[in-house]
């Protein structure tokens, strides 16, 4: 039999097809490559645009766009379908005959359909015949940056976005503000803002690939805690604790806390959000909110029980002063579209006012300084209401190992044995913390993201190219299709072969 009519297994991709439908032969790129369109579909029109512009840098050889022209042996057709509930937002079909059909009910899975056909094109001009159905198990698959404590690149951050295209993954999670460096240039606060950081045109700029590439920004402003950078500013905005008094240069106290109980910095803090919010077009907004207080600490800042019980009642705690500042921003976020995200160690304290379940939780260690109440575990989120992201430093940190405490997970071992319904938190380096595991097919589990903590012991060049393949392997988890090889050399290769960036 001839080898052009013999059934071939699943094209390789990453992360692999959900499901493949195998035919006799192969399609073959044509000389001339044109790509198909319907004159009445504009989404499908743009997103042939995006893939002729992809191909042509790929193959080196000119690529047009048809509008109403009818297809030959070896053109490209994209078209929108109706919905699809096993598409979902992001699913497309393959079906590679005389011509390759890209089909899909939304523009991502347009754009994700061409992804599929860029990597199979780069293993050979030929593609075996059949029919792929692919789409995502989880929504949300990221990579979160922190540009306070590295100074990264816009032309760094550009790269990564089509890294992450190429992948499948859609979210940028920017952590731009800490007690190191404010990173993003501000209108209302200029003396607060670091060398080298994000200007608007920056930040213009990777929203604009970021849209074209199907990925969401998440920008990451802290608050109310991690803010040193502004608040050795504004000093007259920390929190105190009722031990200090005089001059606070002299004193021994944490300075990175805002005074939430202090008018003047709520209304600084709106001044922060109505400058950002309308910078960022996507649907998320991220206010951190992690390490502020502990329930230990609460006693050294009686203002904050006193505040609470005037705003909220008798009874009231401390907590209840964080939740209420948690809700005061989330109100104003959506006011703005945004679903409000925070980290989840201060969702959990005691009171009478609770976190709006309405935000996403960025759940990302079973251990905390701070302890329980405070530290809830993925599935008490989940039962409470609240969408978890699975952002556990085992395996989702990059960073620097910080004394017993592990910064990089092995990929062989996640690779195998990891899924995004596993939640772990931090790994000592003789110890693997407790596992803890929530249903997988939870509506309440939207994903999991890879997060690049600083500082490294490493240039920014170095982090891109050692964090590929654990992108890749998140990707794959959180694609949470069939396994493209049955151990982690076998992914490596696959890596190669298909032409990762």
């Amino acid at each position: 039999m001839d080898h052009r009519e013999q059934v071939r297994p699943a094209p390789l991709t990453i992360p692999a097809l959900q499901q493949w439908d195998p035919a006799h032969g192969v399609w073959r790129l044509g000389t001339s490559v044109k790509i198909a369109v319907r004159r009445d579909q504009p989404t499908a029109r743009y997103e042939a645009e995006v893939l002729a512009a992809d191909l042509e840098h790929a193959t080196r050889a000119p690529v047009r766009v048809a509008i109403g022209a009818t297809p030959h042996q070896g053109d490209i057709v994209m078209r929108t379908v109706a919905a699809d509930s096993r598409l979902g937002r992001e699913g497309y079909r393959l079906r590679v005959g005389g011509a390759l059909t890209i089909a899909a009910p939304t523009a991502t899975g347009l754009f994700y359909g061409g992804r599929t056909l860029l990597e199979l094109l780069h293993q050979g001009h030929t593609v075996p015949r059949g029919t792929a159905v692919d789409w995502p198990r989880y929504p949300q698959r990221g990579l979160m940056v922190d540009a306070s404590r590295t100074t990264y690149s816009t032309r760094w951050v550009l790269r990564e976005i089509r890294r992450l295209a190429a992948l499948k993954l859609n979210v940028l999670h920017l952590h731009l503000t800490d007690d190191q460096r404010w990173a993003i240039t501000s209108r209302a606060y200029p003396s607060i803002v670091a060398k080298h950081a994000f200007t608007r045109a920056d930040i213009r700029r990777i929203v604009a690939l970021a849209r074209r590439d199907h990925v969401t920004v998440i920008p990451e402003i802290e608050m109310p805690g991690h803010m040193a950078a502004f608040l050795k500013r504004y000093p007259g905005l920390i929190l105190k604790p009722a031990a200090v008094v005089g001059p606070t240069t002299s004193a021994t106290y944490s300075t990175d806390k805002l005074d939430i109980t202090n008018p003047a910095a709520l209304r600084a803090m709106r001044r922060i959000l109505d400058e950002y919010l309308p910078l960022f077009p996507g649907r998320y907004w991220d206010m951190g909110t992690d390490e502020y207080l502990s329930p230990a600490e609460y006693a050294a800042f009686p203002q904050l029980a006193t505040y609470a019980v005037q705003k909220y009642g008798a009874g009231a705690t401390p907590a209840d002063a964080i939740h209420g500042f948690i809700n005061w921003v989330d109100r104003i976020v959506r006011a703005h579209g945004k679903t409000l995200r925070l980290w989840s160690d201060q969702i959990g304290g005691v009171g009478r006012v609770p976190v709006n379940r309405d935000v996403i939780a960025e759940w990302w260690d079973s251990f905390s300084p701070f302890g329980d109440p405070l530290t809830l575990s993925p599935q008490t989120l989940i039962d409470r209401g609240y969408r978890v992201v699975n952002a556990g430093w085992y395996p989702n940190y990059y960073t620097a190992n910080i004394g017993p405490v592990t910064g990089k997970a092995s990929l062989p071992a996640v690779y195998t044995g990891w899924q995004v319904n596993d939640f772990e938190g931090t790994q000592i380096v003789t110890t693997v913390s407790s596992k803890q595991t929530v249903p997988a097919d939870s509506p309440f589990l939207l994903g999991s993201q890879l997060n690049i903590w600083g500082p490294l012991d490493e240039t920014t060049a170095q982090t891109a190219a050692e964090i590929e393949r654990h992108l890749a392997v998140l990707a794959q988890k959180t694609w949470d299709s069939p396994l493209p090889s049955a151990s982690y050399s076998g992914f490596t290769r696959d890596m190669a072969r298909v032409g990762l960036p």
